[in-house]
């Protein structure tokens, strides 16, 4: 693969993941139907989506993106967040030792 066809399939990669992006943004801000346990599989599924397109990214998922959707939900449901969930709002396994 020369320079030009990974260049491309980069950019194919990222406007994927933006759109991946807007639209789970979309849905925290806009679906009034959303349950707050929805949108952090929401969330999740995102951040599966961003691995699975850039494999070893997760510290760039949790710098840029985690934040812009936390905001979301944390707009939305200010006063619902689950306390085991802590400061960090995940749904993830936790990892094993």
């Amino acid at each position: 693969m020369d320079f030009n066809e990974a260049l491309k399939e980069e950019n194919q990669r990222l406007r994927r993941l933006k759109l991946v992006v807007d639209f789970t943004l979309a849905r925290l801000y806009q679906d009034p139907d959303l349950s707050m346990l929805e949108a952090l599989e929401h969330v999740e599924r995102c951040r599966e989506t961003a691995l699975n397109l850039f494999p070893g990214k997760e510290p760039t998922f949790e710098l840029i993106i985690r934040p812009r959707l936390e905001r979301a939900l944390r707009g939305r449901w200010p006063h619902e967040m689950p306390e085991e969930l802590g400061e960090e709002l995940t749904v993830r396994e936790p990892e094993s030792s």
